[in-house]
């Protein structure tokens, strides 16, 4: 009899413990994932913004412009590679380089145009849907003056300083 009773108490005892361990299991899962869960969502749920170029089509393109000249363009193709939208998209042109590798100090940062926007909606931020891509339209030169090409931003604008990159400058 004093047998079975041990046997009822150890058997009790085991699971007492194993409610214990898997209450102590559970509530460790609940604090790591409501700790760790927003991040690691907010980590994989986010934009990827890619930036590509390549010297070919369509990243340069010749068009004729109204005046007849023909204008060579350069433009970046801006992709969201993340798994949400990417809000409030906008092109900045921040550094110019010489040849050399130095970094010129007369230029600021300045918007760039959206290529595929009208003119007047074309400096606005947009937003990139998953998988979307958009170009930035960077310089354009024409057949006129090949040896100046202009930053194509807000012809509007007055920077105090130059739009236009001579020969031997890169962007960065």
């Amino acid at each position: 009899m004093l047998d079975i009773a041990l046997q009822t108490t150890r058997e009790e005892s085991i699971r007492e413990w194993l409610i214990a361990g898997g209450t102590i299991g559970a509530t460790a899962v609940a604090l790591v994932l409501g700790l760790v869960a927003p991040w690691m969502r907010t980590r994989w749920l986010r934009p990827n913004i890619n930036i590509d170029y390549e010297p070919r089509e369509p990243y340069c393109r010749d068009t004729s412009l109204q005046s007849g000249h023909m204008a060579h363009w350069v433009r970046v193709k801006v992709t969201n590679r993340g798994r949400s939208t990417a809000k409030w998209c906008r092109g900045r042109m921040i550094e110019v380089y010489r040849t050399d590798g130095s970094l010129r100090e007369d230029r600021d940062p300045m918007p760039l145009k959206w290529a595929d926007m009208p003119e007047g909606q074309s400096l606005e931020p947009l937003d990139l849907a998953r998988g979307e891509s958009q170009f930035l339209a960077v310089v354009v030169a024409t057949d006129d003056n090949k040896e100046v090409a202009t930053i194509w931003t807000d012809l509007n604008a007055r920077p105090g300083f130059p739009q236009t990159l001579e020969a031997g400058q890169v962007i960065g």
